[in-house]
């Protein structure tokens, strides 16, 4: 029967179809691809999810792609889930069979058989009556076929035409899907049970539905089939609109696919069947032939509807899309505006907070004018009521003096006739009196004076003689004692040391102190050397008072020089202390032998420019070489150019002389004060105790080894070992330990310069014996130089008592430290405390080693030790991927390790930076303990330190993630010659770096509130116990391990690699860096004057913001050559000029109403501001020239700026010349590094570069740029390297869209490494060039772009900026005959 067909079958007209489909797809080899079928099946419309379920149905052996029964399965499973039809849990099985033919009788077999002749005359009916149904059933068939002609052809679907069944099209389909919703299982049938759930919802009563259930289960199994249901459903509609249920089922109601059934139904006469009998066949096959025509025209009619619900559907998912993207479109406009009105309404408070902050302080100069305005007055009223009194007592005086003279002219008349003789000659007599008197008061007020001065030099000269007295002791007493600690790690001021003593610490001269010999070191207690991790200043009074006292002397004696410099004092005790104190003489009670001493062939280079106080001086300048004739304490005599004079010594350094140095090794022994253990590699870790073998000793940090293991590590934790005195015991009678020799079994080859290399029968004398079984010893050979070093000590046998037996040291395989307290559960293991380091002797067993601790031997859990720094291995931390690793070479392994050790040091640098802001700088600003001055004094330019650090940090990992997370990287050098330039921010903060340290300290000591507030934000575990002077220590540290990390990366990479010229550069960068820092803080008069000049010069009119205090654009650090006051030939305009290394300031003086303070130039006291005449004019465009008549008075000279002419005159004809020289000096060597840089750049393009192609690039323009200036306009440039090849484009003013069109051409020498590097700088005048982005191409990325398509262009992005874009045209050409294969 048709209900009980699966409706998952696939018939052969639904195969055609699909076979139509298929082909029409392109299959090859019988399959069609997962992404065709997928093109095409998600034009259904279906959810993603569910086509991927149907997917999961159809590819039934999962290989990706579909056949012909693949395809035509998933066809069907749209097709049924679009009519609403779940999707089955599993494939049915009737699916993977071949199509079922769509029935064109009753589901009951009932085709004709072949008619044989003869042929009976009811064959048919017999056959029928034999296959279906008895003879009795006959008449009611034939009756039933004769009442509906097509009743039999009704049967092929349950949609037959409302001709066959007299159900509605519409309530068949309606109730189809219902039946197919209920009949979850797909057995084809509903119980009665789901029957009368679904009719209890009817409202009908239980005697309709009785009834309903009686005609529409006509097969009378207990169960409804399909079309029993849609019949049941239908009665059920004909009882809701009042129509009358029939008694018997009428024919008409009959479901075709159950009309073979006996079913009664009533026929008039056996006469119409027996007539029909007669006639079966032909009506058969009339039947058949409708039936046909019939299905076709519905075959028609449903491939129409579906091709319109198709077409319906596709219209409503276009529609949908659609509306999602305008959706989508108008979100975003929204969006946009959005954030246009956001903007704006940020940009509008930005204005109006600008308009609010002007108007503050518009308002707060108009006070100060009218406070200023009133001060003035109150003056004036003062001074002119001063004025009228004084008038007022001079007119009263003039009113006495007149009465006294008519007195005196009325006596003179009375005696005036009798005595004119006698008054001539008292006339003349008292005049000549007066004149005499005159004379003689004028010889008593200069002799008056000339006994104060005296006075006043004898006063001063017993001071000073009382002051070098106590110097003079105090010397006697460090010589005396030698018990004066010195910690050379702190920074000092030239010729000043920082030590302890009795208890006490402070500065003393250094002068004053000699080194003492390795073997008179004397023992001082551990707590005196520990390394200190803050500055310490002056805090003791007695040090304290002889720095006053060497300030106090040396002042006293420049004013007697400058005040007295005729004055010729007599001979005697005074006077030889007063020349003590300014010229380098013997002072009275000190030995000359410790005082002075002649020395020959002695040559010092100058520090620094040093200024003559006296005739018997030296002048000098910066790196002038002096022949030194005699030394005495701080003052050498030299000689200079023909000139002799004294100097003080702290000016200069010793280049000839030179410390002989015995002859051996050059390594000496060094014992370690403490336990030193480093999470950084190349860092040497040691205990308490060891012997460390230095090999190189530069600041800090030095070089030494141990054993198999060197590195580095910090200078004060270890001392100079004590010389054994062993060997002299037997002179001096004493007793002593015999030392140990021993004799070389088997040979050994040194793996570096501080071991030995051994050869059997060699002796050596053992100095240090180390746990982890390398000794240090000195080997004896005869007629050449004893060399020291490490050797192992399984390789010699101890000679004496036990010469006969060899030395087992079982050799340690490496170091852990361990984290965690063990004690031992057995006898074979090993005890040990947190921290403490143990040396593994075998680690064969994973879970237990092998360990030696204080000479104790056990077994150690490997849970709980960890592996010092010395044992892993830094070429090996940077990647996970074992097999990148054993693809590189050794060498470039080493290199990337120290590449990215050098990023991960940079990135805790940042974070100990950013940690200052937040545990100190913010607490200590927020508690308002110091003032904003103290601030600024303490931290300096801190967030400028971040931003630069930053900014190199997000350099090196846009690089490292261009190569990939764990890939190589494979360029770093230009990264870090780029980034090193634009440091200038350390010079400031590392010379203002001693008066913060020394202002932090003065409170720390004076206020224990102060201190204790320091120590509780200190205790953040972020801090890890150091307070904030070792966090301000860091800036100056790190800038001198750049150098050390380039060298590490330049040592192992090849000449040949493209990097080397770049990190060579780098370095050049990074030790110029260093260099610019230490001149920095050693020229401190020069950064105290810039500072000075930053905050009392008002710099406005210029677009870009001006540090004094920091690097010029290509000359390195500013430097003040010059300054003065100057005048306007013309108008005697009065100016202040400023001459620095790289422009030239003139400034005019902005008057003050109050009268505090002092107008000179440099004073702490001043308060006078200057404001900027005219632009500064820079010297590289300035011609300097005295007038045509250089031998007149008059102190004129003319600069020539561009198209401008400055015509300047001096105070005096005497300051003329070195204003001159100083610009005409300083114009030339800015002109002359400029015409080096572009030299420099033109010989890098110039050279003669063979190469596998050349690569052809214009740079287009840019877009979008970020200003970092107020206007946002800006000035850029580019610049284009490849490796050591370099183009510099022309620099366009005021914009953010430059247009350059630059043309540059590069040789190409290795494709897969060479790598395009775009650089966009913003053009600087008083600071370097600022950065606007860089963007990287591979050559390898364009090849492949580029490949067989000619030029193109391309737009890139900017990195490491928020916004920016450049476009350019790229044309690669490779040479055939060298292109790679």
């Amino acid at each position: 029967m048709n209900g009980g067909r699966s409706i998952w079958a696939i018939s052969p007209e639904e195969r055609d179809k699909h076979d139509q489909k298929f082909d029409s797809l392109s299959p090859v080899q019988g399959f069609v691809t997962g992404e065709k079928a997928r093109n095409f099946i998600i034009q259904s419309g279906l959810p993603q999810s569910v086509l991927a379920e149907i997917w999961a149905l159809a590819d039934m052996n999962k290989d990706g792609r579909m056949d012909r029964l693949e395809f035509s399965i998933a066809m069907k499973l749209i097709k049924m889930k679009l009519q609403g039809q779940n999707l089955p849990p599993a494939l049915p099985i009737i699916m993977k069979q071949p199509p079922v033919p769509v029935p064109i009788m009753p589901a009951t077999p009932f085709v004709m058989p072949t008619i044989s002749t003869p042929v009976l005359p009811n064959g048919p009916i017999d056959y029928i009556h034999n296959s279906i149904c008895t003879q009795s059933d006959l008449c009611t068939y034939v009756c039933s076929s004769n009442s509906s002609p097509s009743t039999s052809l009704a049967s092929n679907s349950p949609k037959g035409g409302p001709s066959d069944w007299a159900v509605p099209q519409a309530s068949r389909l309606k109730y189809r899907q219902q039946f197919n919703s209920l009949d979850k299982q797909m057995i084809g049938y509903l119980t009665g049970p789901q029957v009368r759930t679904v009719m209890a919802t009817t409202m009908l009563s239980q005697t309709q539905l009785a009834a309903i259930w009686n005609l529409a289960d006509v097969d009378k199994d207990g169960k409804l089939k399909a079309d029993e249901f849609i019949l049941a459903m239908h009665l059920v509609d004909m009882a809701k609109m009042g129509q009358p249920l029939p008694m018997a089922l009428p024919s008409e109601l009959v479901p075709p696919s159950l009309s073979c059934l006996n079913i009664p139904v009533h026929c008039n006469n056996l006469y119409m069947c027996s007539v029909y009998l007669g006639t079966f066949e032909d009506k058969f096959k009339k039947n058949m032939e409708m039936g046909n025509t019939e299905l076709e025209k519905r075959r028609q009619v449903l491939l129409e509807q579906q091709r319109r619900e198709e077409e319906r559907r596709a219209q409503k998912a276009r529609e949908e899309q659609e509306r999602r993207e305008r959706e989508a479109r108008e979100l975003e406009l929204k969006r946009k505006r959005e954030e246009e009105l956001r903007l704006e309404r940020q940009r509008e408070l930005e204005r109006q907070r600008e308009e609010e902050r002007l108007k503050e302080l518009e308002r707060k100069e108009a006070a100060k004018k009218e406070l200023e305005r009133q001060r003035q007055l109150e003056w004036e009223r003062r001074r002119k009521q001063e004025v009228l009194n004084q008038k007022s007592e001079e007119q009263e005086e003039i009113i006495r003096l007149r009465a006294k003279k008519r007195s005196l002219e009325m006596e003179l008349e009375a005696v005036r006739a009798p005595t004119i003789c006698m008054y001539l000659f008292v006339s003349f007599f008292l005049d000549a009196a007066a004149t005499v008197k005159t004379l003689q008061s004028n010889v008593e007020e200069k002799d008056l004076t000339c006994r104060k001065l005296k006075e006043q030099l004898n006063a001063l000269e017993k001071e000073t003689a009382v002051k070098l007295a106590d110097m003079d002791q105090y010397k006697k007493e460090i010589q005396v004692t030698r018990l004066v600690t010195v910690d050379e790690s702190i920074e000092r001021e030239q010729g000043w040391l920082y030590g302890s003593r009795q208890g006490k610490m402070g500065w003393f001269p250094e002068s004053y102190v000699e080194k003492q010999a390795k073997s008179e070191t004397p023992l001082v207690a551990k707590q005196a050397l520990k390394p200190q991790v803050s500055i310490s200043v002056r805090c003791d009074l007695q040090s304290d008072y002889l720095i006053l006292f060497k300030c106090f002397i040396y002042t006293s004696c420049t004013i007697i020089c400058t005040s007295f410099p005729n004055l010729k004092l007599s001979d005697g005790a005074s006077g030889s202390r007063l020349n003590s104190a300014f010229t380098p003489t013997h002072a009275t009670g000190s030995a000359s032998s410790n005082h002075g001493q002649v020395v020959g062939n002695v040559q010092a280079q100058a520090l620094c420019s040093w200024t003559a106080k006296t005739d018997n001086h030296l002048n000098f300048s910066k790196d002038d070489v002096i022949t030194v004739l005699e030394q005495q304490e701080n003052w050498w005599l030299g000689e200079l150019s023909g000139v002799q004079g004294w100097f003080p010594k702290t000016y200069v350094t010793v280049l000839s002389a030179r410390s002989d140095t015995a002859e051996g090794s050059s390594y000496e022994e060094y014992v370690a004060l403490y336990t030193y253990e480093s999470p950084e590699p190349g860092d040497l870790t040691f205990t308490e105790g060891d012997t460390i073998l230095v090999s190189e000793r530069e600041g800090e940090w030095w070089r030494g080894s141990i054993g198999d293991r060197s590195g580095v590590f910090p200078s004060n934790y270890v001392k100079p070992k004590e010389t054994d005195t062993s060997s002299l015991s037997g002179k001096l009678g004493m007793p002593g330990k015999k030392p140990e020799v021993a004799q070389v079994t088997t040979a050994h080859t040194a793996a570096g310069a501080e071991q030995l290399n051994l050869a059997p029968g060699q002796l050596i004398l053992i100095l240090t014996k180390n746990p982890s079984g390398w000794w240090l010893g000195e080997l004896q050979a005869r007629g050449k130089k004893r060399q020291k070093g490490w050797f192992p000590a399984s390789h010699v046998k101890l000679l004496g008592s036990n010469s006969g037996k060899s030395t087992p040291a079982s050799a340690a395989v490496g170091q852990v430290i361990a984290i965690y307290d063990y004690t031992g559960a057995n006898e074979d293991e090993l005890s040990f405390s947190k921290s403490q380091v143990i040396n593994v002797l075998d680690k064969s067993d994973p879970d237990w080693w092998k360990g030696e601790l204080n000479g104790v031997t056990g077994l150690i859990p490997t849970n709980y030790v960890k592996m010092t720094t010395s044992d892993s291995d830094p070429s090996q931390q940077w990647c996970t991927d074992l097999s990148t690793l054993d693809s590189m070479s050794p060498q470039e392994r080493k290199r990337q390790g120290y590449i990215h050790e050098l990023i991960e040091t940079e990135e805790k640098y940042i974070e100990d930076l950013q940690l200052v802001l937040e545990v100190f700088h913010k607490p200590m600003s927020e508690s308002g303990r110091l003032t904003e001055a103290e601030m600024s004094m303490i931290f300096v330019n801190w967030k400028e330190l971040i931003q630069c650090n930053s900014k190199m940090l997000k350099a090196l990992k846009t690089r490292k993630k261009t190569g990939g997370e764990n890939m190589p990287v494979h360029m770093i050098g230009d990264i870090l010659a780029s980034e090193l330039s634009h440091m200038q921010a350390y010079i400031r903060f590392c010379s203002c770096q001693l008066n913060g340290a020394t202002l932090l300290q003065q409170r720390t000591d004076q206020e224990p509130d102060f201190k204790t507030f320091l120590k509780k934000i200190a205790t953040d575990y972020r801090c890890k116990g150091m307070p904030l002077s070792s966090f301000l220590l860091k800036p100056m540290q790190r800038i001198t391990r750049y150098p050390l990390h380039i060298k590490n990366i330049l040592e192992s990479t090849p000449e040949s690699h493209v990097d080397y010229v770049q990190l060579l550069e780098a370095l050049e960068k990074a030790e110029l860096l260093c260099f610019q820092v230490n001149e920095g803080v050693r020229e401190k008069e020069n950064s105290e004057r810039l500072e000075w000049i930053q905050s009392h010069v008002q710099c406005e009119g210029i677009t870009e913001n001006l540090t004094f205090n920091s690097l010029t654009n290509c000359l390195g650090p500013r430097k003040l050559l010059h300054s003065g006051k100057v005048f306007k030939t013309k108008s005697n305009k009065e100016l202040y000029a400023f001459l620095f290394n790289d422009f030239l300031l003139f400034t005019q003086a902005v008057r003050q109403f109050t009268s505090s303070g002092t107008d000179k130039l440099f004073s702490p006291k001043s308060n006078t501001q200057y404001k900027m005449y005219k632009q500064p004019v820079f010297l590289n465009e300035v011609l300097v020239k005295l007038p045509s008549d250089p031998s007149s008075d008059e102190p004129v000279f003319h600069i020539s700026h561009i198209d401008r002419v400055y015509t300047l005159k001096t105070e005096n004809i005497n300051e003329r010349p070195a204003w001159v020289q100083k610009i005409k000096a300083a114009s030339e060597a800015f002109i002359e590094t400029e015409k080096k840089k572009r030299e420099k750049a033109y010989q890098s393009r110039s050279m003669k570069a063979s190469g596998i192609g050349r690569l052809l690039v214009t740079i287009l323009e840019a877009t979008e740029l970020k200003s970092s200036k107020p206007n946002g306009k800006s000035n850029p440039y580019c610049e284009v390297t490849m490796g050591s090849q370099c183009y510099t484009s022309r620099t366009i003013n005021d914009t953010v869209n430059p247009k350059w069109s630059f043309n540059c051409q590069f040789h190409i020498k290795d494709l897969y490494q060479d790598v395009l590097c775009i650089t966009i700088f913003e053009r600087e005048q008083f600071s370097p060039d600022d950065f606007l982005g860089r963007t990287e191409v591979p050559v390898a990325t364009i090849k492949k772009e580029l490949e067989n398509k000619g030029p193109s262009t391309r737009r890139l992005l900017l990195h490491e900026v928020p916004t920016g874009e450049v476009w350019v045209r790229l044309d690669l050409q490779l040479f055939d005959h060298k292109a790679p294969k």
